[in-house]
């Protein structure tokens, strides 16, 4: 179902809408079912490292403002390749982050780039306006700075690929779109309908064509296709049937 398709059918319930207002609350569906189901993952080239970074997409980065609309578009990170390796997850980023690097802001005391390079690679994330990824090696001289000792450092090694497998928001529908994202939604077209439920609801909140009674009916409607989208995602779309015994 495309951009046009969900217009109409929200104009049949809010003939005064126009197609900016809809787009709008379709928008904000797009952003609450994605959230709330986590149906919408990405298995993706965010970038590479660089020697004594700690934290990407990079803030400000061409990458982060244009290419994945900023990093608030990343709600969880499941798993990171470094060098098309998979590597684990810290299990306690606070040892990680003991002595941190400061290059994502205005740097005043920033660590010197590690030198030795280690290959046992760990990540982290943290929410700094949305989800970045931390990236963390073993060092191999320990690390020092106020008469803490941390045994990680931030990546020595620039130019390694970075991929993320993560869950994300959808791109927002745009005016006058003809294809792509921007004109039908990312999700999967079962739960299209969905999003005019969304907005339908939202449209009787309004004072303009009010009904409560009404609001609260898509809104139970949109509410079940969450449940349901929800519980697909949590099975990864991979369905385990079973033997049942009979006897004869």
């Amino acid at each position: 179902m495309h951009r046009v398709e969900l217009i109409e059918l929200v104009q049949q319930h809010h003939s005064h809408m126009g197609e900016v207002e809809i787009l709008k609350l379709i928008n904000r569906a797009i952003d609450d079912f994605t959230a709330e189901t986590e149906c919408l993952k990405r298995y993706k080239t965010i970038g590479t490292t660089t020697a004594g970074q700690r934290y990407y997409p990079a803030a400000g980065s061409e990458l982060e403002d244009t290419e994945i609309g900023g990093n608030t578009d990343i709600l969880r990170i499941m798993n990171v390749w470094v060098d098309d390796v998979l590597i684990p997850r810290i299990v306690s980023k606070d040892e990680a982050m003991l002595i941190d690097d400061d290059e994502h802001e205005s740097a005043d005391n920033a660590l010197a780039t590690a030198t030795s390079t280690s290959n046992k690679r760990y990540w982290y994330p943290i929410d700094d306006s949305g989800v970045r990824v931390g990236l963390v090696e073993e060092s191999l001289r320990a690390t020092t700075r106020d008469d803490k000792v941390s045994n990680f450092q931030s990546i020595s090694e620039g130019s390694l690929q970075i991929r993320l497998h993560y869950i994300s928001r959808g791109t927002h529908l745009a005016k006058s779109s003809t294809s792509g994202a921007t004109f039908t939604p990312e999700i999967q077209s079962m739960y299209h309908e969905a999003l005019t439920y969304k907005a339908i609801a939202s449209g009787y909140k309004d004072k303009r064509n009010q009904d409560l009674q009404a609001a609260q009916y898509f809104d139970n409607e949109y509410e079940v296709a969450v449940k349901k989208a929800k519980k697909r995602a949590r099975s990864n779309n991979v369905t385990v049937g079973h033997i049942v015994p009979h006897s004869y």
